[in-house]
This record gives structure tokens, C-alpha cells and sequence, in this order.
């Protein structure tokens, strides 16, 4: 898209017609190079015409609503991907904002001297898209070199004094006032400061990152096979149930675990040693006293 450094010269709106001519050399300055109005046309609903932009133009006192916008979509041609452009000598309504934030409807109100102004973001990217490109002639291109220069590199100049900085604090009278052993501490505190500092902006520089961050210390007690409780007695060590297990999978499974439960209660076995069993068969916390429950009930019931 070609440059556009100069605005369109102001012209005077006194009219429909002239309001749609206006809108029209916008659209030009914006990038729709061909865009064209006809006034005195078919009213259709759009009255600015432009390979890839579309613009309605309203030369009314009127607050423009919802129901105008509504009809500027309707009338943009069955799958068509143009940019919608309305103009308004008024101003909008909040939900005619609303809505063509949600179709992308670019909003411009307009002057009587022809001067245009965007009212939501759609407006404003157009508009963006026309700022100018060409650089300014008066710029002086040693300036520019030396500037880029030291927007470039003032970190390594800062940091490079920063590095040498404690070097010159030696012999200082005013900070290192004695004794011996106070005055070492003093200078290692400011050497290891402006070096750190310095160090940081060097590497920021040259795009390094420095991470000023410690990870914390992480220790953990892991038993040596062979060496636990239960081996210590004698005992083979089996699997070590968690917590909390999986629910029974089905009624049906559920079922099977109250018979077999209720079974091993009258068979002798007592609640707690039941209980013990279904947990070593992955049955939580819950379900064990569900299961129980109904076993002791079945049992009373038979």
C-alpha cells in the first residue's frame, strides 16, 4: 500500500451528495484506491463502493441506533468479506457501538468541513493503516546513528563503570573510617553490589538472562529395600495401600463384596479384620462401611 502522508483537504458538507463524495476520497486516502460514489443512484443500502470496502454514509441530525447497522449487513452482498465503513454527521448509540463490535464494523463521524473521526477500534486500525511511512527529511542521519548507538549499548557503558566503580572507592577516607577488618567487609559489600549490577546489564545487552532466583532445597527419605518395618520382623513385605482407593466399579461387584463380607462375619471373622480385607482389595474408605453395613443386615436377615 503506497504511502499517504497528506490528509484529504477539507471540503465543505452541505449535503447528502457532497457527504458521500466525501466519504468516498476517505476510502481512497485509507487504501481502497477505487473507491466510488454515485449519488443520485439506486439506494441499496450502500453508497460507497470499493474492491474490499463497503461504505453507507447517514447525513442526518439523528442519533445513529442498531436497526441502521443491522441493515448495512443486510444489504452487503450474499458472502462477501468486505470491510464494512459507516459514516455519520451525528454521533451513535451505545448499542450501535455494541453491535458493530461485533460484525467489525468500522464507525466514523464526520465534520461539515470534511474531517473525519474513528470511533471504535475497527475506525481506528483503518485509520492506522493510512499514517504516514515516508521518514522525515530533516533528520540528520549522524544523529540518528548516534543515537542508535547509544540506545544500543548504554547498558554495557553503565555496566562497565559499575565493574570498575570499587576500584575508586579505595582510599576513600569518608567510607572507610577503620577499623581494618570494618573497612574489608565495606569494600567486599561494594564489589560484590556493583558487580552484580554490572554483570546484570551486560548480559541484558547481549540478550542473556540472568536469573536472580535460588531453587530451594528439596530432600526426601527413601527406605533402602530390605530395611523396612516389616522385613526388620521377619515378614515379607507386600504392597502398601493407599488412602484412598477407587469406588467399587459396579453394583454388581458391590453385591459380590457384601455376600462375600457377610459370609466371613458368620463364619467367625471379626469386623475389623473383614474390614482390613476389603481394604487390601482397593475398596475406599466409604465403600468399606457401606459393604460392612449391609453385611451385618444380610445376616440378620438370613
Amino acid at each position: 500500500m503506497p504511502p499517504r502522508a497528506v490528509s484529504p483537504q477539507p471540503m465543505q458538507i452541505s449535503s447528502w451528495q457532497q457527504a458521500e463524495l466525501n466519504a468516498a476520497r476517505w476510502m481512497r486516502h485509507w487504501g481502497y484506491t477505487d473507491a466510488t460514489a454515485h449519488p443520485g443512484g439506486p439506494d441499496s443500502g450502500i453508497d460507497v463502493r470499493a474492491t474490499g470496502a463497503l461504505g453507507q454514509v447517514k447525513y442526518q441530525a439523528a442519533q445513529v441506533g442498531r436497526p441502521e447497522l443491522q441493515r448495512f449487513v443486510g444489504a452487503r452482498p450474499y458472502g462477501s468479506t468486505a470491510q464494512l465503513i459507516f459514516f455519520t454527521g451525528s454521533n451513535y448509540a451505545a448499542t450501535a457501538v455494541a453491535y458493530a463490535q461485533e460484525w467489525n464494523i468500522a464507525l466514523f463521524t464526520y465534520r461539515l468541513d470534511g474531517a473525519m473521526t474513528p470511533v471504535n477500534d475497527a475506525a481506528r486500525r483503518i485509520q492506522r493503516s493510512s499514517a504516514p511511512t515516508v521518514p522525515t527529511a530533516a533528520r540528520n542521519s549522524e544523529t540518528v546513528g548516534v543515537q542508535t548507538f547509544w540506545q544500543r549499548n548504554w547498558r554495557v557503558v553503565a555496566g562497565v563503570v559499575l565493574l570498575t566503580a570499587p576500584l575508586g572507592s579505595i582510599g576513600d577516607e569518608k567510607t572507610y573510617t577503620g577499623p581494618f577488618a570494618l573497612d574489608v567487609l565495606k569494600f567486599v559489600g561494594i564489589l560484590l553490589a556493583c558487580w552484580s549490577l554490572g554483570t546484570f546489564l551486560i548480559a541484558a545487552r547481549f540478550g542473556k538472562h540472568v536469573s536472580l532466583q535460588t531453587r530451594p532445597f528439596r530432600a526426601g527419605i527413601v527406605s533402602r529395600p530390605g530395611t523396612g518395618p516389616a522385613t526388620a520382623a521377619g515378614r515379607t513385605p507386600g504392597p502398601r495401600p493407599t488412602h484412598e482407593r477407587t469406588s467399587v466399579a459396579s453394583p454388581a461387584q458391590q453385591d459380590g463384596l457384601v455376600a462375600e463380607a457377610a459370609r466371613l462375619l458368620r463364619t467367625g471373622s471379626k469386623q475389623h479384620q473383614v474390614d482390613k480385607i476389603l481394604r487390601d482389595r482397593g475398596v475406599a474408605f466409604m465403600d468399606r462401611g457401606r459393604i460392612l453395613t449391609e453385611a451385618k443386615k444380610l445376616n440378620k436377615r438370613s
